[in-house]
């Protein structure tokens, strides 16, 4: 599969897991998980599936993004199971994200992972946990940033 349909497929798979999450975890609560407002996450989830297609629209028009895409790729593969299956094992209830994440972002991930230059290759070389390790710290520092942007935007709307 050309390496810009497997980015696309898997922005598309990124986009409806943040989707799921943006309708139910809003009103998902439980006294160890920080709470959000519903712009605010909504905010910052728009933010991260909007990163997906614009690296997709990027590698479809000939820009080297695969490395990139391949860090991102592997990183949602992790999101998927640590933070929703954990969560829904640890809390015994459903959490937010966890179907798109296991039915749609895991193996949307694995197909750009394969189509980005060979999964195994990469992931033999040690070049695989180097970049999902930068796409992690990308994703560690982005995402509160876009959670307090949004705090601040929503403040700012008067909402």
């Amino acid at each position: 599969m050309a390496p810009a349909t497997a980015a696309v497929i898997l922005a598309f798979a990124v986009t409806l897991h943040n989707i799921e999450e943006m309708i139910w975890l809003p009103g998902f609560r439980h006294p160890a998980l920080p709470v959000l407002t519903p712009f605010q996450f909504r905010f910052a989830a728009t933010a991260v599936a909007v990163l997906f297609w614009l690296l997709a629209a990027g590698l479809a028009a000939g820009v080297p993004l695969a490395p990139v895409l391949t860090g991102f790729a592997a990183a949602m593969i992790v999101n998927a199971l640590v933070p929703h299956l954990a969560l829904t094992l640890v809390l015994r209830r459903y959490h937010p994200g966890l179907a798109t994440g296991l039915l749609a972002v895991v193996p949307a991930a694995f197909l750009a992972l394969s189509s980005l230059g060979g999964a195994v290759a990469i992931a033999e070389s040690g070049v695989l946990a180097w970049r999902a390790g930068a796409a992690f710290v990308a994703l560690g520092f982005s995402v509160p940033l876009l959670l307090w942007s949004g705090s601040k935007l929503e403040r700012w709307r008067g909402t």
